[in-house]
């Protein structure tokens, strides 16, 4: 009897530990995934945000152009996006999953807004300890603003997306599991 209960205890420990461990991967697969598609577009934004308020001013700007300064910009500023990304995400998302517990239904809405808040705040803090007018030149405006934040909301949307699928995956692989180890336990055949 004293065997046995500590071997349960130590199996119930075991299989919650791998269960939140199961949950951290999840969580910062997808925080990374979503992080990475919120640079990748935040960064396309503000090249052809800037290159629309370049050619406001004067030149023609051809598509060569365009397209040889969105790769120049995925190369040299998708490094200091990311780390605004990253920081502001970190901070977000668990914000947007201490409200859903609260509103289970609307988890992907609240990772959204809390993506898109989360930069807009992020934008207003860079702007005003600047050494320039503007840390990221395309939130000088309210419109380049909010269009810069369709990144943060992307990037919820992708988070809240990835997360929920990628639980219900493991979900329905651990009831199976279990499934099957009940069957042989009890040595029924198992499909």
């Amino acid at each position: 009897m004293h065997v046995t209960m500590p071997l349960t205890l130590v199996t119930e420990l075991t299989k919650e530990i791998m269960s939140t461990l199961r949950t951290v991967r999840i969580r910062t697969a997808a925080f990374l995934l979503a992080s990475l598609a919120s640079v990748v577009l935040g960064s396309v934004l503000q090249s052809q945000l800037n290159l629309v308020a370049i050619s406001a001013i004067g030149p023609a700007i051809t598509w060569q152009q365009r397209i040889d300064t969105t790769l120049h910009d995925l190369i040299h500023f998708s490094p200091l996006f990311a780390l605004v990304v990253l920081l502001t995400f970190a901070l977000a998302l668990p914000c947007a999953h201490f409200v859903a517990r609260y509103q289970k239904r609307q988890f992907a809405s609240w990772c959204m807004v809390a993506g898109a808040v989360g930069l807009w705040v992020a934008y207003q803090v860079l702007n005003n300890l600047a050494p320039m007018p503007t840390l990221i030149a395309a939130t000088r405006g309210g419109i380049g603003t909010l269009i810069m934040l369709l990144p943060g909301i992307l990037g919820g949307y992708v988070y809240a997306r990835l997360t929920r699928s990628i639980h219900k995956i493991t979900r329905s692989q651990s009831a199976r599991k279990k499934a099957s180890s009940s069957a042989s336990e009890q040595g029924t055949p198992h499909a």
